[in-house]
């Protein structure tokens, strides 16, 4: 199970123009690598989340889904931490980042890069925001095991 809390601010002022709580779909392949990375499977660094992506695409998020449908930006995740049974990723998308209208957003991790479309999509979700130039946004997600 998981959620993403998406903040949209205004760079300039610091004032902030939208919070949205949305619950993501963990993917097949996620879980998947979230199990193999649990029994120790080292290749490609099983299990272990790297990057968030945003995307432009309005396409429902769907358990088979193994990218983002029209992936437009992806960046490191900034911040990792856990407590108990939750996992958090946070991401900070800065003023020249991702500028458009965002449809979909996900969690990448195994073998992927700063490459669009690699590595093994965890986490999917649908967001309706639009990003400018003077904006930034910051994506933290949660993911609950149990």
């Amino acid at each position: 199970m998981g959620a993403c809390t998406l903040i949209l601010q205004d760079a300039k002022t610091g004032r902030i123009k939208s919070i949205d709580h949305i619950k993501n779909l963990i993917t097949t392949v996620g879980k998947a690598a979230m199990a193999s990375g649990l029994r120790g499977n080292e290749t490609n660094n099983k299990g272990i989340i790297t990057y968030c992506a945003l995307g432009t695409s309005a396409v429902a998020p769907a358990n088979a889904d193994t990218k983002l449908t029209t992936e437009l930006f992806r960046k490191l995740v900034s911040v990792r931490s856990d407590s108990s049974n939750v996992a958090t990723f946070q991401t900070f998308f800065g003023t020249p980042d991702a500028n458009g209208t965002l449809r979909e957003a996900g969690l990448f991790g195994d073998a992927a890069s700063g490459t669009v479309d690699s590595g093994t999509l965890f986490a999917k979700l649908a967001i309706n925001r639009v990003k400018s130039a003077s904006d930034t946004l910051t994506l933290g997600w949660q993911i609950t095991i149990g």
